[in-house]
């Protein structure tokens, strides 16, 4: 049997971190705010015939992006080397995420036929764009196609986030699961006890007209630590949560920019987010992103800001539709990357042809 399975990185417009528990709580009308775009993580399982196993490895995992492989002799070698923890075994960081979805959706399957995932990822590690959550998704609803796994769809998006939480060991947020399984253009709202999806249909072309997305070319360093951050909230830092006010706020105006297709709205609450959240963290924006994005305001950019947790890795600009291509130009030449994009209008797709 052989899967494919594909789904798409995000921007996050506005409310990132509000979307870990229970943050959103201690505010009203909290939502996170993000668009799909065609980045895509992508996922090959290839399950072969258990009378035909012999000598192949019971479980492949290889990343194509990241250049690493590793081979498990059988899924009882794959379930003991988690014993002392992940971090003490000798399988590549950029393979956690693969060997804790195997490991756990093994659980519905309970077969000796090998296994290969291969992976790719067209969104860099450290990109603040998902791409890591992409993946998630990917994988797990592959294995849940291939062990049919009872899980609805949004069940999928909380065994995701438990998987990854257990991977980077901190509370992991939800909006990039969302984006990954559904696609479109977004507001994930979080009320007590519900999460719901506010979907903005036809903005695709409203947000393609306004937003240039460049990638600084720089690793992801420190930017926002969003443990620090959580923390800091849960213990009363005045602070943190007088920025975090700011960033709802500044949240419900880009939902109302989006709701009227209102470019003026959409520049002031992105503006204002920004300008929360690098309250929050200073160091979100590195030196040479910050001279980017003064040369785009120069030229004519309304507002920015880092995607995900910044400290390099992509940031957005803003910019009236009749000078978003000439702001565009004008950075390529100055040897900024800025990276084409579409809205993705579905989220996860999984092929099943070569079954």
């Amino acid at each position: 049997m052989k899967l494919k399975c594909k789904a798409p990185a995000r921007i996050d417009l506005a409310g990132g971190t509000l979307d870990l528990w229970p943050l959103h709580l201690f505010f009203e009308n909290t939502a996170t705010i993000n668009c799909a775009i065609d980045q895509y993580a992508e996922v090959e399982l290839e399950a072969g015939n258990e009378s035909k196993a012999g000598d192949t490895p019971a479980i492949a995992l290889e990343s194509e992006d990241r250049g690493v492989k590793h081979a498990f002799r059988s899924y009882g070698e794959l379930l003991e080397s988690f014993q002392g923890g992940h971090r003490a075994t000798a399988l590549s960081p950029a393979l956690w995420l693969h060997a804790r979805a195997v490991r756990h959706f093994f659980a519905f399957w309970r077969r000796s036929a090998p296994l290969t995932v291969r992976t790719r990822c067209a969104s860099p590690a450290g990109a603040g764009l998902g791409g890591s959550s992409a993946l998630n998704v990917a994988l797990c609803m592959a294995l849940r196609k291939l062990t049919l796994a009872n899980y609805s769809d949004e069940e999928i998006i909380a065994v995701a986030r438990d998987l990854e939480t257990t991977v980077i060991e901190v509370p992991a947020g939800v909006q990039d699961y969302w984006s990954a399984l559904f696609g479109g253009v977004q507001a994930i709202h979080f009320e007590a006890g519900r999460t719901h999806r506010k979907v903005f249909e036809g903005r695709a072309p409203f947000l393609q007209d306004h937003l240039i997305l460049c990638d600084s070319g720089q690793s992801r360093n420190s930017g926002i630590n969003n443990w620090a951050v959580y923390k800091g909230f849960i213990d009363g830092d005045k602070t943190v949560r007088g920025a975090f006010a700011r960033i709802v706020k500044a949240t419900c105006r880009v939902e109302e920019a989006l709701e009227r297709r209102s470019f003026e709205k959409l520049s002031e609450g992105i503006r204002e987010e920004w300008e929360a959240r690098r309250t929050l963290a200073p160091a979100i924006a590195t030196d040479a992103m910050l001279a980017v994005i003064r040369k785009a305001e120069e030229r004519g950019a309304l507002a920015a800001k880092v995607c995900g947790a910044g400290g390099g890795g992509c940031f957005l600009l803003v910019a009236p539709a009749e000078k978003k291509k000439a702001i565009a130009d004008s950075l390529s030449k100055d040897g900024v990357n800025v990276i084409p994009f579409r809205i993705a209008e579905e989220g996860c797709l999984v092929d099943s042809s070569g079954a």
